[in-house]
């Protein structure tokens, strides 16, 4: 339901960014059927060719993991370690990626924007520190899934910025989801030796 910029996913690219897809629409019914998934399935792939798109995020964070081996993609972003504000609560409890069927999935992390700042009222982004201290701890991966929508807010951009800054501060590895989906996969094929 947005209209793409072309010239703005071709600068984001030429700077070294990643452009993801995201669904076809933010309507919660991705996954209502197996007739409706099959059915956007076909363009979502169409999609992801066109913009070069190496990993797919549902709306939502709607998922069934079965359905989701006909989206051709490196990797997938719809699953949690845990949070319970999702619609689909729980978490896969890992701060690790894994492979379901032929995708990495990468696990998000830390949670949401909207969460943080709209739903727990959170002024300072110390919950996202105090968990990227513990995921250091255990040689995790970090994962935060921010909103360009919600980061229009005032007090959201500033948890945000402040948690750029500090993060900025330490020594970790920063990489682009594809980045780590296929290292990950690398890792994989090397263990199979």
């Amino acid at each position: 339901r947005y209209t793409v910029d072309e010239r703005l996913i071709s600068e984001l690219n030429e700077r070294g960014f990643e452009i993801g897809l995201h669904g076809l629409k933010h309507d919660g019914k991705l996954f209502f059927s197996r007739a409706v998934f099959d059915h956007r399935s076909v363009r979502i792939n169409q999609y992801l060719k066109q913009y070069g798109c190496a990993g797919f995020r549902s709306p939502l964070t709607h998922r069934q993991p079965e359905w989701m081996q006909a989206l051709e993609i490196e990797y997938d972003l719809s699953f949690f370690d845990t949070d319970p504000y999702e619609p689909m609560p729980g978490g896969t409890m890992s701060i690790y990626p894994f492979f379901i069927g032929h995708f990495v999935e990468l696990p998000y992390t830390l949670l949401q924007d909207y969460t943080l700042v709209s739903l727990l009222k959170e002024t300072t982004p110390q919950i996202w520190v105090d968990k990227v201290n513990f995921i250091e701890k255990y040689y995790g991966m970090a994962l935060v899934n921010t909103h360009p929508d919600y980061l229009r807010n005032q007090q959201t951009w500033e948890v945000y910025k402040q948690f750029l800054s500090r993060m900025k501060e330490r020594t970790p590895y920063h990489a682009l989801p594809r980045d780590i989906a296929r290292w990950w996969r690398r890792r994989a094929s090397l263990a199979d030796h």
